[in-house]
């Protein structure tokens, strides 16, 4: 035998969540600190109803006919069941109430003023009060047909008491102490055997130590080797025959009792954390439901593949081969040896199985077979088809889309009818609607060009087309009785996917523009424009993760261009939405809030937002709604407990900065970064300025934190010309020379690469244009000598190095002469020093001495050979002589 865990789904907010089945097994209650009491149908119950008791509850216990909980008011209060009505109050403390316990006519509760009282029936004032611990009660047990009751206190002992005389009868010391009931982590949870109360067991550290409470001895302690933390609760099942218990790290035990060994359990996710409590299920005792300290729920349920080479499997075996009423005789006439009474002989046993070959000299068919040596392999829960951006079909009032369109709700009367309301966020696109849905449509598609309407139980589908001016509705019904799986509407077409694995794509008005073939089980589908989405399952899912593939169609007058993508998801998640963004670029976000965007040019998909991490608490979830590359938002509404808002009251749409997740994104240099990437990635509005910023500021923090070759191959990756310009200013200012020299020789690199981007038509900061310069003419006689500085001299170059006019006026010296400028004086050496500099001898050839000396005046003596570098209209300039 072993058992599987459910995955983990928000409950509460974070701290202690307790947890109960009503007494058939139908509802599991849970309840938090913020408050809420919610009842779930089974934990993938995605709209648990919820009721408000006041600001937190602690402790809730079922009677059968009434719901017991501790609110803030420091009291035991009882609520009406279903109906949650109040009920009166049964017991008042000084302080909050930690723990409540139902055994047939009596209640038990433990406080944190260290008191415990025990009521008989339904009339309060009647408790019976037990005084001795000194510390807050953390948890109790009664059993109440020997009038027994055993409670744990943070002042570290186990308390047995005669409730009915208030008698103490036995008292163990040892337990972990605290000073109040929050910061408990183990609560020690004693628990009496539910059939006779001869066996009491709580959580010691590690192990689960058991009495007889005949004489209050340990009777034994389990263990299970696979735990690495301590335990902190514990909780026999039912039929007593089964013990559960977690530990602080979010890991689970079972245990048969009787021949107290473990049974192995399925490991626990990354996500959980210390188990605060647990309770079986009474109707089925196969299921046992937990909670932890991070407000989130889960079971443990047994699975149908048997514990292969464990010593259950061994006596299973054993039955199926010989009978549950096999016995072996003593009267055989090989001796059989010794048995030490836990064992089977295998002499008999082999002696047996011969004789019955033997009686069945026809066939060994009658006889089962062995259950072989493969163990049975859990795969991962395929997804189905669904609508993004859409809450469960089966609410009343439910939103069949929210999108960066509108919004379009759907209202079940209990009569059966249906209404279908459109609210536009936008009235110039179309004024609101409301549609009596008479054809139960329960699928839905909004964009600026057309509605949609489908159902996932009829072959037809009716679209409004909102830019019409004459008729606005059609309507068709698919061919074979196909139904409607997935259906999408962008404001030029309109697609449906179909149950034969049919992608039938239309335009808005009505005409058929091509019929597709999919080549897995669909998953979701959007569109934007002339372009469409759909996702599939490619392959069957492995052990950890689906694996999903889309189809990316674009339709371009009557020609059709399809691409097949993978579609990457993190193991163990769902796709959660699919759409595109507001440039037309794919993007999916999954269950954990992790949305991603497909840039086309670089066939890759991107993480540009992990919502969870923005969200505020691990309780409240991000429904997203929205991408918009424009703005660097992503649209999405917060809902608190659930992963989709309700219709009432309307939330609030809310706005999440993009972020990509880099490493250390708390330091300025990985947020410079993040800013980088992200305005190169997407199509931005501002992408140029952003790209500039982000670079001199990551050159900046380069150059202070003594990185030159980091803040060199910044500018070669960029490869800007204005960057570089501001680059050299920057590294001549802080006196990084021998920078500024390195960064001055990337000029022609940088040059032809923005040409060839300039072709490419690349946009942002890559789109810079450069344009030619005019082809100097080569005088035949000598070169001018170059120019010995002066220390005075020197100061007046570092002064013009910081001035921004003095690229300016080293442009208008080297521009071609024009009418305009023909006039206007050069800004010769002579005009800046306000001297002449001497003629150099005849019949010597020197290098001449270029503008770029002023920039940077200790790099004049370098040899660039035929190449000249110049500055003009503000830009770095490429000169060839």
């Amino acid at each position: 035998m072993s058992f599987s865990r459910s995955d983990l789904r928000f409950a509460h907010q974070n701290g202690y969540t307790g947890v109960t089945y009503t007494p058939r097994g139908e509802y599991i209650i849970t309840c938090g600190t913020d408050g809420d009491i919610r009842h779930w149908t089974s934990i993938s119950d995605d709209d648990a109803r919820s009721t408000c008791l006041g600001e937190y509850v602690t402790c809730i216990a079922h009677t059968g006919t009434r719901l017991l909980a501790s609110t803030d008011r420091n009291s035991v209060q009882a609520y009406t069941y279903p109906d949650m009505d109040s009920d009166g109050i049964l017991m008042r403390f000084t302080a909050p109430a930690t723990c409540i316990r139902v055994d047939g006519s009596y209640t038990a509760a433990g406080s944190e003023d260290t008191t415990v009282k025990v009521l008989q029936g339904d009339t309060a004032g009647n408790d019976i009060v037990l005084e001795g611990h000194t510390g807050p009660v953390l948890s109790l047990d009664l059993f109440a047909e020997r009038k027994l009751l055993a409670s744990i206190a943070g002042d570290g002992e186990l308390k047995v008491w005669n409730f009915e005389e208030a008698k103490e009868l036995k008292s163990i010391a040892g337990l972990p102490k605290v000073n109040c009931f929050e910061s408990a982590s183990m609560f020690g949870t004693p628990t009496f055997e539910p059939q006779s109360g001869e066996l009491l067991a709580y959580a010691a550290d590690n192990e689960i130590v058991v009495l007889n409470t005949a004489t209050w001895e340990v009777a034994f302690k389990l263990c299970d080797d696979s735990v690495t933390s301590n335990y902190s609760c514990c909780q026999f099942s039912p039929n007593g025959k089964l013990l559960a218990a977690g530990t602080t790290k979010g890991e689970m035990s079972i245990f048969d009792v009787k021949k107290r060994k473990a049974f192995k359990v399925e490991m626990q996710s990354n996500d959980c954390t210390s188990i605060t409590c647990l309770a079986w299920n009474r109707g089925s005792e196969e299921e046992v439901a937990f909670c932890d300290a991070a407000g989130q729920m889960g079971t443990i349920f047994q699975s149908d593949s048997a514990e292969i080479g464990g010593d259950n499997f061994a006596e299973e075996a054993q039955d199926d081969l010989l009978g549950a009423d096999y016995e072996f005789e003593d009267g055989d006439d090989v001796e059989a040896p010794q048995d030490d009474g836990d064992g089977v002989s295998l002499e008999q046993l082999k002696r047996k199985v011969m004789n019955f070959a033997d009686a069945d000299e026809v066939s060994n068919d009658s006889h089962p077979a062995l259950p072989t040596d493969a163990p049975q392999i859990k795969l991962f829960r395929q997804q189905e088809a669904f609508q993004p951006s859409a809450t469960p079909s089966d609410l009343e009032h439910r939103y069949m889309v929210w999108n960066e369109v509108g919004i379009v709700t759907s209202h079940l009367a209990p009569s059966g009818d249906g209404s279908i309301e459109v609210e536009f966020h936008d009235a110039s696109i179309h004024h609101a609607l409301r549609i009596s849905n008479y054809s139960h449509h329960n699928l839905a598609s909004l964009s600026s060009g057309a509605l949609a309407l489908a159902s996932n139980e009829s072959s037809k589908m009716v679209v409004i087309a909102l830019a019409a001016a004459a008729n606005k509705e059609w309507s068709l019904s698919m061919p074979d009785c196909e139904t409607v799986d997935a259906l999408t509407a962008s404001s030029h077409l309109v697609a449906a996917a179909t149950s034969a694995s049919f992608l039938r794509i239309f335009s808005v008005m009505g005409t058929q523009r091509g019929v597709l073939s999919i080549p897995g089980p669909v998953v979701a589908l959007a569109g934007h424009e002339h372009s469409l989405m759909l996702v599939y399952h490619s392959t069957a899912p492995s052990q950890t993760q689906q694996h999903l593939a889309a189809m990316l169609v674009t339709l371009n007058g009557l020609s059709l261009r399809l691409e097949h993508l993978p579609v990457p998801l993190t193991p163990g998640r769902q796709l959660s939405w699919l759409g595109f963004s507001d440039t037309g670029s794919p993007s999916i976000a999954d269950n954990m809030g992790m949305v991603q965007l497909y840039r086309k040019s670089s066939n890759a998909w991107f993480p540009i937002c992990d919502t969870m991490k923005l969200s505020p608490s691990v309780s409240k979830h991000y429904f997203v709604v929205a991408v918009s590359e424009r703005r660097q938002i992503v649209e999405a509404v917060l809902c608190r407990g659930t992963s989709y808002p309700m219709t009432n009251p309307k939330p609030m749409l809310q706005e999440l900065r993009m972020q990509i997740p880099l490493c250390d994104i708390e330091t300025e240099k990985s947020e410079e970064e993040d800013v980088l990437l992200r305005s190169s990635l997407m199509q931005m509005d501002g992408a140029e300025k952003a790209q500039k910023e982000a670079g001199i500021k990551l050159f900046a923090l380069a150059c202070r934190n003594e990185c030159e070759t980091r803040a060199k191959e910044l500018i070669e990756s960029i490869a800007c010309t204005e960057l570089l310009e501001l680059a050299v200013k920057y590294a001549t200012k802080c006196g990084r020379i021998h920078l500024s020299d390195r960064l001055v020789e990337l000029l022609p690199q940088l040059e032809a690469i923005q040409e060839v981007r300039k072709q490419l038509g690349a946009s942002g900061i890559t789109a810079t244009i450069v344009l030619p310069m005019t082809p100097t003419t080569q005088s035949s006689g000598p070169k001018p000598k170059a120019i010995e500085l002066s220390s005075t001299k020197r100061g007046t170059l570092k002064r013009f190095t910081n001035s921004p006019n003095m690229f300016k006026a080293a442009s208008a010296s080297l521009r071609p002469s024009t009418p305009e400028n023909a006039t206007a004086p050069l800004d010769t050496q002579e005009n800046i020093f306000g001297e002449t500099e001497q003629e150099p001898p005849s019949g010597k050839v020197t290098e001449q001495r270029l503008p770029l000396s002023s920039v940077n005046p200790f790099a004049m003596k370098r040899k660039l050979g035929d190449t000249g570098v110049i500055f003009g209209s503000e830009k770095l300039k490429l000169a060839k002589k």
